[in-house]
């Protein structure tokens, strides 16, 4: 944009230049000469005006559109306020805050995948459990419906149950 504005300044002075020859002028010769030259540096002079002013269209589309970004940021910001990064029972990693809903308060945990890309889904209850091998217990299960993403919560107390076998 700098260079745009550069050389319209430089155009307008050459400009104002041949204003001087045109009025010391003498013959119709120097005169048709010089206002030739003029109309062709005033041609000149609204190329650079146009180019500027698409120059500055540019930025300010530019800067409408970091303004939005700025905005989209701090939304998420503000909406995310409060949230920490928990460890579960699990081991599992997401995003917790204590709201009160009614008279309880309750944990609300965001999905860690969704939220590393500026979206919040809650994690929401499947009713399942799973078993993990590695702790020997069951555990119970949310999805995140944004993404589908399944994740082992807390310990359950579920036991599956016991079979006998009977001989005939």
């Amino acid at each position: 944009m700098i260079a745009e504005l550069s050389a319209a300044m430089a155009a307008l002075k050459e400009t104002a230049g041949l204003v001087k020859v045109i009025s010391s002028a003498k013959t119709d010769a120097e005169i048709k000469a010089a206002t030739f030259e003029l109309q062709s540096k005033l041609i000149t002079l609204q190329s650079d005006c146009f180019t500027l002013g698409d120059a500055v269209r540019s930025r300010d589309e530019e800067v409408m559109l970091l303004k939005a970004k700025i905005a989209e940021f701090e939304d998420f910001k503000a909406q995310t306020e409060g949230y920490v990064l928990n460890q579960l029972e699990s081991g599992t990693l997401v995003y917790t805050k204590n709201q009160t809903v009614g008279d309880a308060e309750v944990a609300v945990h965001l999905c860690p995948n969704c939220h590393s890309k500026r979206v919040i889904s809650i994690l929401q209850p499947t009713g399942d459990t799973a078993y993990d091998a590695h702790t020997n217990k069951y555990l119970h299960q949310s999805r995140c419906h944004g993404c589908n993403s399944i994740f082992s919560m807390n310990i359950s107390n579920y036991s599956p149950p016991s079979f006998t076998i009977s001989s005939y």
